[in-house]
Parts: C-alpha cells; structure tokens; sequence
C-alpha cells in the first residue's frame, strides 16, 4: 500500500524528524491569544469529527476486499533512551486501488486518479490510485522531563496532532503523491495525556514540564512525493534486490522541507511498493501496494537521505529557548518487515545527523509498524 507518528538532540533534530513523519506539514494560521486559541479548538473539532468520519468509512468498507490499515509508533524507548523527540502514533486508512473491480473503496481511487490526472506522474490508464487518510500524533520533550521549570538550553515540551489526506498513483516502477494536512501545535494536541499514559504504561518517569509546552497555533500544508525504481535482479520466489531513489517537498507552516533519497531492498516475493518506510520518507508512502499477492515474505531494506530545510515552526515559536541549526541534514535508516497471509510486521530504526552546536550526537529512534488488508 502507500510509499510512522519526534533524544538529546536539539530543537532542530525534532523538527526534522517531525518533518518525516508528518509527511511534511504547512501553514501556520495564528493571530492573537483569543483568536489563536478559537482556531485551534475549531481544527480540534475539525480533526475529531475528521477521525469519527474515517472510522465511520473503515465500518462501511468492512465488506470490500484489500482496504488497508496501518498503525504506527515510534519511541526512543525503543532503542533505551527518553529525550529530543519522545513518542509519534499515526493510524492510517487506504482504499482499495483503482484496479479492484470487487471492491467498493476501489470506486473512489477511480474518481480521485480521474481528478488527478493532470498531475505529472498520474496516469489512470496505466497505473493504479488509491487515497489515504492518516491521523498522527507527535510529541518532542527536553533531555531532563523530571523539571516543571524549563530549561532554556534545552528542547521545549511540544505536541502535535493533525489529519492528512493524499492521493497515490503507482506501476512497477514509480510511485507519486499528493497530500494535504492540518493540525494544531499545543495543548489540543493531546501530547501531554499520551506521554503521562505511556510513561505510566512503562513504568517510566512522569513528565513534568507540559504546562510550558509551545502552542496554541494551527497549521497546515502541502506536499508532493515521486519515486522511481533504477535496478533489480531476481525474480518472484526467488531472492530479490532492488535499488530506487525517492525525492519530496512540503511546503508547510510547521516545517517547510526538500528531500531526496535511495533505497536498496532485499528479500523474498517483494511486494510493487519499492520505498519501504525509512529515514527522510513520508511514513504514509509505505502504504500503497505494501503487501504481495503471494500471501508470505520478508525484506530488509536501508535507505540514506539529505534533507533540506528553510523553515520550521520549533525554531520560529521556540523563544527564549537558545539553539542553532544547520539547513542541510543528513539521514539514514535500516529495518526489515514479514509478511504472513494479509498482515505485515516491520521493524525501522533511524539516525538523522546532529547539527546543534552544542550537542553533535545523532539523533535516533525506533518505529515499529503493522499493516494489514482484507
């Protein structure tokens, strides 16, 4: 299906890595204390009753065939820190592709490929579109979460929730996409109550510093991703390996941002979708065509990635907070999924490089991932 929800590093690093799980984000719409705080409670709303309509489509679509879900979480727990960018969930929702004569959901990818069309990299007649809904939840803390002052050499607290919509077409050989989102940056997002939970979850320390967290304000954006494979050898059922590069570009009031990057991939019955979810790639482009017809499989993939990075919304709302960033990033990722009948594990753990003056260690996190269809 389509090619998840941000450790000592610095303000920088979290809004990079926010960046790749957001898909991308885009315009900051804030105005006064009162008028901010009006916006944000109507996108609040917006998003809720957003993700009550999407789970209200997942209901109704129960009886077509190859719907795909997909959830999300990332944590630093994961690799035994807690700093920098702390949690991210993201559930996702794809419809049928536009091929599916059986399936319901497959008439909407139909009329959305048709909207499309004059879109480079959209072709109806010969490839397949699918549209994707997303909701994710990020959230970024300080290195030290035990102090209810913050720490103005350190990261603010920040939590972000927002909902995403896109549109993928894809053949064998390249994948294209469309998206647009909005959220809201601030209490409304719920970081605070979903950082409590899973530090009472894990038995970890409580976090103490919600009260300063950045915010209110709305955002929103748009953004744009193409892929292209360049190499494979092997065939179906037998070992595979495949090499692709993946460009983007957001345009966005949370973080404004230009990537590219290469894939390899190995394994066995590969499924269509060459960019895995790594490093400097949209998570939601892991979604299209995700799993293969034969029902069984395995890949391990690494990707490496530069990042570009005129604007963000952590560094441009973090005052008095002290930090410096470099606009060109480095990233990197490796990870592995398996695939048993319709449902697919992986396993993603990331390093963006650290560009804080005066912290240079990289910054890393764990994703673990579960897509499945019916």
């Amino acid at each position: 299906m389509i090619v998840s929800t941000l450790r000592m590093l610095r303000l920088s690093k979290a809004a990079r890595h926010i960046s790749s799980q957001l898909g991308d984000q885009g315009a900051v719409m804030s105005g006064d204390a009162t008028g901010g705080k009006s916006q944000c409670l109507f996108v609040f709303f917006l998003i809720r009753a957003s993700l009550q309509a999407l789970l209200l489509t997942v209901l109704l679509s129960a009886c077509a065939r190859a719907d795909t879900f997909n959830i999300s979480w990332d944590n630093d727990l994961l690799l035994g820190l807690d700093q920098g960018y702390t949690n991210g969930v993201r559930l996702s929702y794809l419809t049928s592709a536009s091929s599916d004569a059986k399936s319901d959901s497959a008439r909407v990818s139909r009329a959305v490929g048709e909207w499309f069309e004059a879109f480079p990299g959209v072709n109806p007649e010969s490839q397949d579109q699918a549209v994707a809904f997303s909701l994710r939840q990020l959230m970024v803390t300080p290195a030290d979460i035990s102090r209810e002052e913050p720490l103005l050499s350190d990261l603010p607290y920040a939590g972000y929730l927002a909902l995403s919509s896109a549109v993928w077409s894809w053949d064998t050989e390249t994948i294209t996409g469309y998206g647009i989102h909005i959220g809201v940056v601030g209490p409304e997002s719920g970081a605070a109550a979903s950082q409590k939970w899973v530090h009472k979850l894990t038995g970890s320390e409580k976090p103490r510093g919600w009260d300063e967290q950045l915010g209110t304000d709305v955002v929103g954006g748009v953004q744009a991703t193409h892929a292209r494979k360049l190499w494979r050898s092997g065939s179906k059922g037998e070992l595979e390996n495949e090499i692709a590069w993946v460009g983007s570009a957001t345009a966005s009031s949370f973080l404004t941002s230009a990537r590219v990057g290469a894939i390899w991939r190995l394994g066995k019955y590969l499924p269509v979708n060459f960019v895995p979810d790594y490093a400097g790639t949209s998570s939601t482009v892991g979604l299209p065509s995700a799993l293969n017809d034969a029902g069984e499989g395995w890949s391990v993939f690494m990707g490496l990635g530069l990042e570009y990075i005129p604007y963000s919304y952590l560094k441009d709302n973090a005052a008095p907070y002290q930090f410096k960033e470099s606009l060109l990033l480095g990233q990197a990722g490796i990870g592995a999924t398996w695939q048993w009948q319709n449902l697919q594990a992986g396993l993603i753990i990331r390093a963006t490089s650290g560009e804080e003056q005066s912290n240079k260690d990289s910054f890393s996190f764990g994703t673990l991932s579960l897509t499945w269809t019916y």
